[in-house]
């Protein structure tokens, strides 16, 4: 099947059936591979990087197995291995209770729902920042769920999708947290190298789908965006969603990014809702063609 028919495909599925549940998901077990692999081998030293890298190899294994079991299935195993790739529907799912609490006033729900987006402490966060948390997340997922995996895809197959989201998912358990400072090292790095890989692709999406962003991008944010995101490539795309929605998206004590002069208000989590679902069916289009122009 031509690659990308297959990812529009893989994206239709993903739109209309979300994720499988974690019990049948290949992501959710490599996940869980890592994790025992972790707990087996992980001695709080210098050792941990090495070690990190192992468990990184093993998840990844793990995962290109099972792909290829659905990649043999005749005709739409590529789909259906992209479709566990990528995420738009669930990001969605995600992002709407954290509104909802919002908009009711349950500050409480409210962080347990953005809980499941970010990985920081949020029992101190009041309501702006919980959307500001959630907003960012959203447009920060837009490379890492969707941009992401489709660009490896389309430069290395189906087995380059697999390692992106298994780095991704390794990234996620281990990178850049404090007792996982040694063992996160390699995965981190490695998710850092593959998302900069991708952020061209990225870039040009995200323009397709909000090209008035360009028109709020101010000089002095972009480059205080550059210097104060940890992540050499969520910056971008973060940045762009702070501009797209005209407000000011802030981690406290690490960086703010000036799209605006506002904090994000509940209905801005679901403005970024709705651009998650506009630029999952842009992505694949404009993805295919930048990967093509690199192909030239």
């Amino acid at each position: 099947m031509d690659p990308l028919l297959t990812a529009y495909l893989a994206v239709a599925l993903d739109l209309l059936l979300g994720d499988p549940p974690n019990r049948f998901h290949p992501v959710a077990w490599c996940g869980r591979v890592m994790e025992l692999v972790e707990k087996k081998v992980r001695c709080g030293s210098i050792l941990d990087v090495i070690w990190g890298g192992l468990s990184l190899t093993v998840g990844c294994g793990f995962l290109l197995g099972v792909c290829y079991l659905l990649h043999s299935i005749p005709m739409v195993g590529d789909a259906l291995v992209l479709w566990v790739c990528i995420s738009v529907r669930g990001l969605v799912e995600h992002l709407l209770p954290v509104e909802r609490a919002l908009q009711d006033g349950d500050l409480d729900v409210a962080r347990r729902a953005v809980k499941r987006l970010v990985s920081r402490d949020v029992s101190c966060l009041n309501g702006a920042e919980v959307a500001s948390a959630a907003v960012e997340s959203c447009f920060e997922n837009l490379l890492d769920s969707i941009v992401g995996p489709l660009w490896w895809y389309y430069i290395l197959g189906w087995p380059g999708a697999v390692v992106y989201r298994a780095t991704n998912v390794a990234d996620a358990m281990f990178g850049y947290r404090g007792e996982y400072k040694m063992f996160g090292k390699i995965p981190a790095r490695l998710d850092d190298l593959l998302n900069v890989l991708s952020l061209p692709a990225c870039a040009a999406a995200l323009t397709v789908t909000l090209p008035w962003w360009i028109l709020r991008a101010r000089p002095r944010s972009l480059l205080r965006a550059v210097r104060e995101v940890p992540s050499p490539s969520s910056w971008l795309p973060m940045y762009v969603g702070a501009c797209a929605l005209g407000v000011r998206l802030e981690k406290p004590n690490v960086y703010v990014l000036k799209g605006g002069d506002r904090l994000p208000k509940p209905d801005d989590v679901r403005r970024a809702a709705q651009i998650a679902v506009i630029f999952g069916l842009v992505a694949p289009s404009i993805t295919y063609v930048a990967a093509d122009l690199l192909n030239l």
